[in-house]
């Protein structure tokens, strides 16, 4: 499960690939500093800033393989983006209440979506870090996403968006927090056990 791969692979190339990655960053960043201040406007930018940033999640692979310019330390990058759009927009987005709609349709609400995104999104960022650190001595590949892998991210960002705006129906916003349950815990199921030797070898 693992070959020797140069060093310099993990340099971050200032190319069109991750200067959308890069903008997808600043978008989630910008996005929850809206959030974190509150207010209807603030809403409404952030929502469509979610919109954007995740739109654009899967071009920046699209381009790195369409230009050549595939490279680990992108990869790296875009996995991590994803985890900045995604965690701290939802948590805040619940600290501002805007998962309350749907108490009446999701028991425990929102705490069951939140725990199972909160904890998919940490054992990602952990097995970046454990890649990094043991891929010197190791020669890790770094894992590739399995079919299942970006599922989630589908789920996710319109989940954030319905959310934030105040759009849909209660049931639309419920069942898109169901889907990100199922197909994040199935996402996880299968990319664990292809990267699991990331934390046990």
């Amino acid at each position: 499960m693992s070959s020797q791969q140069p060093e310099e692979e993990l340099n971050l190339a200032f190319n069109v690939p991750n200067i959308v990655t890069g903008v997808r960053i600043v978008l989630a960043i910008v996005s929850a500093c809206l959030l974190a201040w509150g207010g209807t406007t603030e809403f409404l930018v952030a929502g469509i800033l979610i919109l954007v940033a995740g739109c654009s999640d899967g071009l920046d692979g699209w381009l790195a393989r369409r230009l050549g310019q595939s490279s680990t330390g992108g990869a790296i990058m875009d996995l991590l983006a994803d985890q900045v759009l995604a965690i701290p927009n939802l948590i805040l987005a619940i600290a501002a209440g805007l998962f309350a709609r749907t108490d009446h349709l999701m028991p425990f609400n929102p705490y069951p979506y939140a725990v199972v995104m909160i904890i998919s999104g940490a054992t990602v960022i952990v097995g970046v870090c454990m890649f990094l650190w043991k891929r010197g001595s190791r020669g890790f590949e770094l894992p590739t996403p399995t079919p299942l892998g970006k599922t989630p991210m589908f789920f996710w960002i319109p989940t954030l968006v319905v959310a934030v705006l105040g759009v849909g129906p209660d049931w639309l916003l419920a069942a898109l927090m169901y889907g990100g349950i199922i197909f994040t815990i199935l996402a996880f199921a299968s990319y664990f056990r292809k990267a699991s030797y990331v934390f046990t070898d």
